[in-house]
Parts: structure tokens; C-alpha cells; sequence
């Protein structure tokens, strides 16, 4: 009896919703995605026999990788059923349809039909998308290698996974037949297709490599393979390139949930990637988002328990930008004061880190439904105001992502997720906010100017000083000062000036602060100009002004020197500094009775 328990139970967890009655038989269900072979590796068969309910499709498995997968149910002899094969159990756009061909059964003639045999049958293989087979499956190799010099290797051997076996973690071998620590592999793939993969020192998933740079994705590795068989550069364990090098490019760490990862299969066109493009050289980003995450730690799926929050560390970045709060709204999950501490928490841990990144808050973008009962009215009210208040407590950059993505419905085709579109305009947002030149402090006499063009937030020794909420500021202390400056009555960005250290000349008891910093810089109102960038930041032997038409450019050293000028400019104007020697600069512009300055660092050598 004790022999047998363990087969009924087994037959139980096969069972469809319509359950095991003495009738059933077995049907083995096989279809060849040879011409539509999924990504992912991921293959699934729905019914009306489950009620057409997405999650409750049958995942089939191609387990010799001929790309035929299978699938045996049982199921009630002498039954009809309308079914179909999908490459996704979340979006019905992946199901084939078999509409126009001799097979097309259902309303929409899109399903297949079957019968159920009276006895247990293998049914014959068909091809996704047609009633009969295709064909055999055209293979080409893929080779790779990795250097395991100064690696203890397991004594359990080198591994690869990856979607090419299902990531199963024993089923490839590297060998090492010259012993120079070089272990190499040749897989048998399909052309054509994106493979993603991990080496594992061991044969277990929790002995994979995590990897950055251009050749991973999320934290593992990609190549496309076409139909020339392909032999990809040895690379060290760990690393994309042969010598384990570190990446030197400025690191940007992207955090968030499916908006910031890339909802519904997105990935390579979420505002990450596309932040990467749009960067160019020299800049290197990082998707760390997790799909239902919440910053809270209460939350229902906290970011903070995925690999990814540790994947940060590893990373070290430059630069950290977090975009966690849409799931925090909902109602299961909305606690503003859990919600406020996680996010004081991860910020102090994250300065602690020895890159002392550079930390930008982004809010939630607009949220066009309660689709997965996110809350938009929590975002607006409730939420974003608490990052206001962290910005001005903890001086972090803020980004308003919210009003960056209003009015654009059709961007978020579920009302939550952004689209190609969506996400290259979150990505814009990202890159303008990085790229522009934070507020300058300037030393001045003790001054009587009160101007408040927007909200003003002064610091000293990162403390904020109770009501110095002007531009302008007189101070009797030495020591280091800061502000913050919130771009705008309509904007929610919050920039964060360098640190300014205060010498009070002797015989004087106090000093004057400025900073000469404003909202939009509108050289001709009529053109209604964007913001105005000047990058890169560092310098070396140019630099790009935009938006900025018709103004006059003047350079000041740090002493209040002009060093070069330039006049009335372009939209996009490019000023070649060669002559600059290394140091800090003021980038003044003027047109008209308006000007505004940003400050750079010049670094030639």
C-alpha cells in the first residue's frame, strides 16, 4: 500500500479542474515551435476544459530540446474540447490562431479541436500556428567559454544554464581538456533567437555567477545566435570580458517594480535600457527592477527580499535612481509611516556604500486605472508628498515622474505599464535630470535678498536651517552649507547643491549666500523651451548646451575670471573648452534680462 500512495497522488496533481473519473485517459499533447520558438523556453496548452483561465494553462516541456514540447493530461473519454497552444499564461496576444486553416474549430474558428479517444493516445505533432508537423528543427552550435583561473572549481565541475535547457543546472558540462582553466562547451541551439544564460561553478543554481555589463542581462548573460554557428570569446567567471575588469563606465543602478523592469515581456525597451542608449558612452545602467515590488518592508512583495537588493551592493554604483511606490498604494499595502521608514532606511544604507552614490527619489509615474489595485489618488495625495518631505529632510534629488508621464493614456495601454513609447519618455526624464548641472552656492557680502522664484531649502552641516526658504541666505558660521531648490510651483523635481564650505572673513560677522538657480530657463517665452542641459559633466575638451537659443555664454574659473565666451548660440550648441586647465568652472548664460549658471568640472587630463 505504501508502494502505491505515492503513484495516486502523483495522477491526483495531473488532474484537470473536470477531476479523475473512470474514464479518463491519458492524451499526450505535442506541438513543434521550431518556427516560433518562445524566448523564454516556455510553452503552454489552455482550454476550455480549464475554463480558458490563463493560470491554469499547462506548462509542456521539451525536455531532449528538439523543439517539441509535450504535455500529458488526463482527461474524460469521449469528450469535446476546443484548445490551443500560447507561448505566455498572463497575455492572451501570444496564442496562436488557427483561423483560415482546415483545422480552425471554436466561433472564431482560432482553437483546435480534439475528441478524446477512448484509449490513451500520443497525439502526432503539429506546428505552432498549423494543423500538420513543420519539419525537423534546424540546429546550429554555440560555443562557450570560461576561465576559471584563480577559482577554486567545484569538485561538482562547471556547469552552464540557461533557456536552451530550461535552466537545468546539471544537464551541461564544461570540460577542460588541456588543463589551462579554460572550460568550453558546444550546445546544439535554434538560429536566430536571444539566449540568456549563467555559468555555475557547481551544478546547482545557487553556485551562477551574477554578472554586470553589455553582455548580461539581469544579472546573467545574453547573445543572439543567427544561423552561423557561433563561438563567443572567453570570458572570466563572473565577468563579461577575459581579465575580470571592472566596469569603469559611470554606473547607473536603476530600482523600481515591473514599470522600472519591464512589464509583459518589455524588458529591452524599458527605460533602463533605453537610459543606456540614450546616455551613450561612458555610461553604463543597470535594471534592478523587480515586477510587484513594494519599498515598504510590510509590503506584499518587498524589494528589499530580492536578489536584486544585493545585486546593488555588488554593483557599487555611481549613481542610484529608485522608482518604488506604485504597488505601495495599494490599499493591502498602504502604510505611510512603514512606507517612509523603509525608504529613510535604504537611503542611508546606500550612502554608506564606499562609491557614495549619488541618490535620486522618483516618484510613481500617473497611474491610468486600478488595474492590480494600484491607487493613483494615494500616489498623488499621499505618497509623493512624504518623498517631498525625505527630499528636503535627507537632500535627495527628487524626479517628477508623475507629472513627466500626465496626459499620456495611450502610452500605458493597461493604464499601469508603460509601452516602447511610455518607457523612452521616462528615460528622457531620467537622462535630463541626471545630466543637469545642480544648484551653485556662491559666496557674496551679507545681502538683503529675499526673492523666493521657488521653494528654497538651506542646510548647514546637513542640517536644515528652520525657514531659509529663499534664495538668498546670510549666515554667521563656517562650515558646509547646501540647498535645495524645487524647480517649480508645477514641477516636484528637487535638486541638491555640492557642498559649499564657508569662510567668514575676519572682521566680518556674517556672510551672504546665493544661489543663482531657476525654474525653466525661457530664452524666448514664445518658444516654450525644455530645461536647459549642459553635459557631459565632467568635461574634457567640449561641451553641449541645449535649449538655450540665442543666449551668450560666459565662462568663469573659481575666481570669477571670464575665460572664454561665446555668443549667441543654437539650440544645441557645442563650446570646445581644449584650452581649460583641470578644475571647477561657471557656465553663465544671458539673453536679455534673464540668465541663470551652472557649474561644471573641467578634467583634460
Amino acid at each position: 500500500m505504501f508502494r502505491i500512495l505515492p503513484v495516486l497522488v502523483f495522477i491526483i496533481l495531473l488532474l484537470p479542474a473536470t477531476g479523475l473519473k473512470a474514464s479518463n485517459v491519458m492524451v499526450t499533447f505535442r506541438v513543434n515551435m521550431s518556427e516560433a520558438y518562445p524566448a523564454n523556453g516556455i510553452v503552454y496548452i489552455g482550454s476550455d476544459w480549464a475554463g480558458w483561465e490563463l493560470n491554469k494553462f499547462q506548462m509542456m516541456t521539451d525536455n531532449n530540446h528538439d523543439s517539441i514540447f509535450e504535455a500529458t493530461l488526463y482527461l474524460p473519454a469521449g469528450e469535446s474540447y476546443n484548445f490551443r497552444y500560447s507561448t505566455s499564461n498572463t497575455d492572451w496576444g501570444h496564442f496562436e490562431s488557427m483561423t483560415g486553416t482546415p483545422c480552425g474549430s471554436g466561433g472564431s474558428l482560432a482553437d483546435r479541436n480534439i475528441v478524446v479517444p477512448q484509449g490513451s493516445t500520443v497525439l502526432p505533432v503539429v506546428c505552432f500556428n498549423h494543423c500538420d508537423d513543420c519539419g525537423s528543427t534546424i540546429r546550429t552550435d554555440l560555443t562557450l567559454s570560461v576561465d576559471m583561473t584563480g577559482i577554486a572549481v567545484s569538485p561538482d565541475g562547471v556547469h552552464v544554464a540557461g533557456n536552451f535547457n530550461n535552466w537545468d543546472p546539471v544537464s551541461f558540462e564544461l570540460t577542460d581538456s588541456n588543463s589551462d582553466n579554460i572550460y568550453e562547451i558546444t550546445i546544439p541551439v535554434i538560429p536566430n533567437l536571444d539566449y540568456v544564460y549563467q555559468f555555475l561553478n557547481g551544478k546547482t543554481i545557487s553556485d551562477a555567477e551574477v554578472v554586470f555589463g553589455t553582455c548580461e542581462f539581469r544579472g546573467k548573460r545574453r547573445v543572439t545566435v543567427y544561423s552561423e554557428p557561433l563561438i563567443v570569446p572567453v570570458v572570466k567567471f563572473g565577468s563579461c570580458n577575459d581579465n575580470g575588469s571592472p566596469i569603469t563606465d559611470t554606473i547607473i543602478a536603476c530600482i523600481g517594480n515591473s514599470i522600472t523592469e519591464g512589464g509583459a515581456g518589455n524588458y529591452f525597451n524599458s527605460w533602463p535600457m533605453q537610459l543606456r542608449s540614450m546616455l551613450g558612452t561612458g555610461y553604463y545602467t543597470e535594471n534592478l527592477g523587480v515586477s510587484g515590488t513594494t519599498m515598504s518592508k510590510t509590503g506584499d512583495s518587498p524589494w528589499w527580499n530580492q536578489p536584486q537588493y544585493n545585486y546593488t551592493f555588488s554593483l557599487n554604483p555611481d549613481i542610484i535612481l529608485i522608482k518604488l511606490g506604485t504597488n505601495d498604494s495599494k490599499s493591502g499595502n498602504w502604510k505611510p509611516d512603514k512606507y517612509k521608514a523603509a525608504y529613510l532606511e535604504m537611503i542611508d544604507e546606500f550612502r554608506a556604500m564606499p562609491s557614495k552614490p549619488v541618490i535620486y527619489m522618483v516618484t510613481p509615474a500617473k497611474a491610468y486605472s486600478s488595474a492590480y489595485n494600484i491607487n493613483d489618488n494615494t500616489i498623488v495625495m499621499k505618497l509623493i508628498p512624504i518623498l517631498h518631505e525625505i527630499a528636503f529632510e535627507k537632500e535627495v534629488h527628487l524626479i517628477d515622474m508623475y507629472n513627466t508621464t500626465n496626459y499620456m493614456s495611450a502610452n500605458f495601454p493597461d493604464g499601469i505599464h508603460p509601452n516602447a513609447a511610455g518607457a523612452k519618455v521616462i528615460a528622457q526624464k531620467a537622462m535630463q535630470n541626471i545630466l543637469k548641472a545642480k544648484p551653485v552656492i556662491m559666496q557674496v557680502a551679507e545681502t538683503s535678498d529675499t526673492t523666493e522664484i521657488t521653494l528654497y531649502q538651506w542646510y548647514y552641516n546637513d542640517t536644515p536651517i528652520e525657514g531659509s526658504h529663499f534664495r538668498s541666505i546670510n549666515v554667521s558660521q563656517e562650515g558646509k552649507y547646501k540647498v535645495a531648490v524645487k524647480m517649480s510651483r508645477m514641477s516636484n523635481d528637487i535638486f541638491i547643491s555640492e557642498p559649499f564650505d564657508v569662510v567668514i572673513p575676519q572682521g566680518v560677522s556674517k556672510v551672504g549666500l546665493i544661489t543663482d538657480y531657476e525654474v525653466t530657463y525661457r530664452v524666448k517665452p514664445a518658444l516654450h523651451s525644455t530645461e536647459i542641459l549642459i553635459y557631459p559633466n565632467p568635461a574634457t575638451d567640449a561641451i553641449c548646451i541645449e535649449n538655450a537659443l540665442d543666449s551668450d555664454v560666459a565662462i568663469f574659473n573659481d575666481m570669477g575670471v571670464v575665460v572664454k565666451t561665446q555668443n549667441k548660440i543654437s539650440r544645441k550648441e557645442t563650446v570646445k573648452i581644449p584650452e581649460l586647465r583641470n578644475g571647477i568652472y561657471f557656465v553663465r548664460l544671458s539673453e536679455s534680462s534673464s540668465s541663470v549658471t551652472r557649474k561644471i568640472v573641467v578634467l583634460n587630463n
